[in-house]
């Protein structure tokens, strides 16, 4: 404020030395000239003030006059001209732009892709949207932990299991139709049965779980079914009438050995009771995977019992708003088979009230196949930020505009300034343009997500236990 005010004395006397009276309003001509201050918006203005006589009310008039026009709702960025807030409704509840509201995030290393996504995904989170972020990179554990009450982090550590077991039911009422195929689906994906199975197979395994679920009434799990099936291989497939072609005993047995008893990955499912009730009043759960983003087999069970979770309680309720963002997305496209299971995903959040977003540091890590195509048509939502490497395999594979284009090689930054910003493209549907990103230190610092300045923070959260406290404490250090 006394900056502010040195500032204005400077101004007045520079003035005063070339004869000039410099006019400023004050109280309610203050607050009607911003609130006014926008070209023929003059609701507030007296008969007086509307006849413009010199340059004070030509300039007044002008001064937040811009082409940027905020939506009603939705999340905040500024516009590149004035730095003024500007809301734009990338949900579209009314789907008046899009269809679909998925989003996906294009930048390369070190230009703030999770920052953005910090800055979009905490918005959307005081707005009682939930959210479910599937992260490799460990990018959003500070963001979390503003908020001690409301958050869960599941973190995967080498030769333990996240707690989740997707057989365990309470009660015969817990065994629905759709709790039934959700299970089959699970286990087919298990037996790595593909996309394509058939009818037969799927009426297969359903009677087979109902045969388990019917005989064995208490501490279900995958290794208690694998008992039951093994007990039972002579005489299961006369006992349900079915034929070996359509679920074979011994490829149930052979493969699935590998998840139980001494099977390398049966800590997986080394669990008796089912742990995801912990996630169910939560509003933001984080999967930490980076321990596992280089195994094959452990990643893709990994986000089968993720999605088993998610299905069973955060999706329960179709009328709540929810987001599942997929972050360091390149590292588990290196699979076959993860990306189909995210397509999953895609083709599930169309009967939920919801949202996927996808992180990558360029298109070409989505590999060009039918899944990939799926996936960006569906996508309708683009973010982009800067690339020294251009647009082009990004113009060509999302069918953008030349004029697109062009407003993706205007992006500049400048992180060297006392105002430090960034500048993204972003694309509602046919709606596109160029936004900054600019946001307060305590923000700054609870996006972070790594460097020493990270690091600082995180050893401030150790010392108070609070991370708001944390960045407090580290803004008044700098």
């Amino acid at each position: 404020m006394n900056r502010l005010k040195n500032i204005a004395s400077k101004i007045k006397t520079e003035f005063k030395e070339l004869d000039i009276v410099p006019y400023y309003p004050k109280g309610e001509e203050r607050k009607h000239y911003f609130l006014n201050s926008y070209c023929c918006f003059s609701s507030n203005f007296s008969n007086e003030d509307l006849y413009v006589t010199d340059l004070k009310h030509v300039l007044c008039l002008y001064i937040n006059n811009s082409n940027y026009k905020s939506d009603e709702q939705g999340i905040i960025f500024n516009d590149r001209q004035y730095n003024i807030p500007v809301l734009k409704d990338v949900w579209d509840e009314q789907k008046k732009r899009i269809k679909a509201r998925n989003f996906a995030i294009f930048a390369p290393t070190g230009e703030g892709k999770s920052f953005l996504a910090n800055n979009i995904l905490r918005q959307y989170f005081e707005a009682d949207v939930r959210l479910v972020i599937i992260d490799l990179g460990g990018s959003y554990s500070k963001f979390a932990k503003l908020y001690p009450d409301d958050h869960i982090i599941l973190r995967y550590e080498q030769g333990k299991n996240l707690g989740i077991n997707p057989f365990y039911i309470s009660n015969e009422a817990d065994l629905t139709p759709e709790r039934l195929e959700d299970l089959a689906i699970f286990l087919l994906e298990l037996l790595a049965e593909g996309n394509q199975v058939s009818k037969a197979k799927e009426v297969a395994i359903k009677k087979v779980l109902l045969h388990y679920y019917k005989h064995i009434r208490l501490n279900h799990s995958l290794a208690s079914l694998y008992q039951f099936i093994d007990d039972k291989k002579d005489s299961l497939i006369e006992a349900l009438s079915i034929r070996e072609e359509h679920f074979s005993v011994y490829n149930f047995l052979h493969i699935l050995s590998e998840y139980v008893d001494d099977g390398l990955y049966s800590f997986l499912f080394n669990v008796s009771e089912d742990q995801t009730y912990k996630i169910e009043d939560k509003h933001m759960i984080v999967f930490e995977l980076d321990e596992v983003k280089d195994n094959k087999e452990i990643l893709s069970v990994m986000l089968k019992l993720i999605k088993s979770a998610i299905q069973r309680t955060i999706w329960r309720n179709r009328s709540e708003r929810g987001i599942i963002l997929f972050d360091e997305f390149a590292k588990q496209l290196k699979f076959d088979n993860v990306l189909e299971s995210v397509e999953f995903y895609y083709q599930a959040i169309r009967k939920q009230n919801g949202a996927i977003g996808i992180i990558l540091q360029s298109i070409n890590q989505l590999p060009n196949n039918s899944t990939s195509a799926s996936i960006l048509e569906n996508t309708q939502v683009i973010y982009s930020l800067r690339n020294e490497k251009g647009y082009d395999e990004l113009q060509k594979r999302l069918n953008l505009s030349s004029q697109d284009l062009n407003q993706l090689k205007s992006i500049r930054n400048n992180l060297t300034g006392d105002r430090k910003h960034t500048e993204m493209f972003i694309k509602i549907g046919k709606e596109s343009n160029i936004f900054r990103l600019e946001v307060p230190k305590q923000v700054y610092a609870a996006y972070l997500t790594d460097g020493k300045e990270s690091e600082r923070i995180m050893k401030l959260y150790e010392q108070h236990q609070s991370m708001e406290k944390a960045i407090k404490t580290f803004i008044k250090q700098l």
